[in-house]
């Protein structure tokens, strides 16, 4: 079994355990680069495989569509969609008792995301204003593969139509006795227009681009592996995305108060992502530190996932020990991690200082897995330091601002006067003179 590592003083946690590399964001295994360099018959980066497979479906669609999915061993379907009758029969193949998790799960994300729907407004004094207004199709992605994350489906869907997209697509990998009943379950819960069973860079190429199957969207969310990832951002700017996520990140703060079994649950229950995944914990005590590794160790040799659970704590994992409480906020500002648990006697007086984070976890009553299924904000999060920028998915990711200028026809002389000197500093004789029409009307 793989030890946690156990790493002492505040630069040493920097260097050790809180240091990232450009490649952590999108982690690439030698085995699917092979299948890559197989497909296109010269060895490639990641990042040049998935331009290849983007480009190749938005000249080719769905031929391309199928010949990737063939190459990289994804169930090939006579065709794309999921019809209806199809989904129905995965439905009804899931428990009755998950159906009702995820319609609890889904009316707390929807009573959530309608609280942060923005609110148009119009000045008539100053004949300015904005209307959000939601895109008219999203594109959802869920991962398939040994964990289907049927969560996914709630976590980025009703926030879009909660924003009030028209159409919601959905693009999920198959098994091999087709679409997975848990995910059909929570599309039907969450209101999704249309599934398809594409997998991989693939789908996400589908959905920007469309093809005679998949319709075009206007943005594409979900999260996925790093080919996902890669995907997102080639068609960045045909259409809009939601976030970048990459693999996910536990960033732990635990005082002498922390249970070190709940301290080390909570940091398994994200290793167990794999990816690899980021479980890490900051103490101000040693005997803490000592008692949290002890129980991960523990723990973790019963966990069914274990072997991925070691890689991410051998990869990406450990537990640092810094002088103070307030020191290991610092650090996980600069580190900006998806998920910050405040593990601590006292979390209101850490909160203050947080400014960089995906989502705050506020002490042991508030766990981070209860975040990823029934809390209620999407557990879809910026990862890789992109916290310093990026919000979490919601509502805002479906829907885009326009600027309304009504202007009052007695204010029309001061401001044209000063936009035309404005125009001619600038040089743009044209602009001036469209403005000094309005001084003669």
């Amino acid at each position: 079994m793989t030890a946690v590592r156990i790493v002492h003083g505040a630069e040493a946690v920097r260097r050790e355990l809180l240091a990232r590399s450009a490649g952590d964001l999108a982690p690439v295994s030698e085995a699917s680069l092979a299948v890559a360099g197989r497909l296109y018959g010269a060895p490639l980066s990641a990042r040049e495989a998935v331009a290849r497979i983007v480009a190749d479906v938005a000249r080719e669609g769905d031929a391309a569509v199928r010949r990737i999915a063939q190459a990289v061993g994804d169930p090939v379907p006579a065709r794309f969609e999921v019809r209806a009758a199809e989904r129905d029969e995965a439905r009804q193949r899931a428990p009755a008792a998950l159906l009702d998790d995820l319609r609890f799960a889904a009316e707390r994300i929807e009573r959530f995301h309608r609280q942060q729907r923005p609110q148009d407004f119009m000045d008539p004094a100053e004949g300015v204003g904005q209307r959000w207004i939601p895109v008219d199709r999203a594109g959802i992605y869920v991962p398939g593969g040994e964990t289907p994350l049927a969560s996914s489906v709630l976590m980025a869907a009703i926030p879009a139509r909660v924003a009030g997209v028209a159409e919601i697509v959905l693009c999920t990998p198959l098994g091999p006795h087709g679409l997975d009943p848990a995910v059909a379950a929570a599309a039907a819960v969450a209101g999704v227009t249309r599934v398809f069973g594409i997998g991989g860079a693939q789908a996400i190429a589908a959905m920007a681009y469309g093809t005679a199957s998949v319709p075009r969207c206007d943005v594409v969310a979900g999260p996925g592996s790093a080919w996902i990832l890669l995907a997102k951002r080639e068609v960045y700017g045909i259409v809009g995305v939601d976030l970048l996520p990459g693999p996910t990140e536990t960033l732990v703060i635990a005082d002498a108060s922390a249970d070190p079994e709940e301290a080390a649950a909570d940091l398994l229950a994200q290793a167990e992502h794999g990816g690899p995944a980021s479980p890490i914990a900051l103490t101000d005590r040693a005997a803490q530190a000592r008692a949290i590794a002890g129980a991960v160790e523990r723990q973790m040799a019963t966990l069914p996932r274990r072997t991925v659970a070691e890689h991410s704590f051998a990869q990406r994992g450990g537990i640092g020990v810094v002088a103070t409480l307030g020191e290991a906020v610092q650090l996980a500002n600069a580190y900006a991690p998806e998920h910050l648990c405040l593990l601590v006697r006292d979390p209101d007086a850490l909160l203050p200082l947080v400014r960089h984070a995906g989502g705050v976890f506020f002490g042991r009553a508030s766990p981070e897995v209860l975040g990823d299924y029934v809390a209620g904000p999407s557990h879809i999060m910026p990862t890789g330091g992109t916290a310093r920028f990026s919000s979490p998915g919601g509502v805002y990711a479906y829907l885009k601002a326009v600027s309304v200028v009504r202007l009052p026809a007695n204010r029309v002389a001061g401001l044209a006067a000063s936009a035309a000197r404005l125009a001619r500093a600038e040089g743009l004789e044209g602009h001036a003179r469209a403005a000094e029409r309005r001084l003669r009307a």
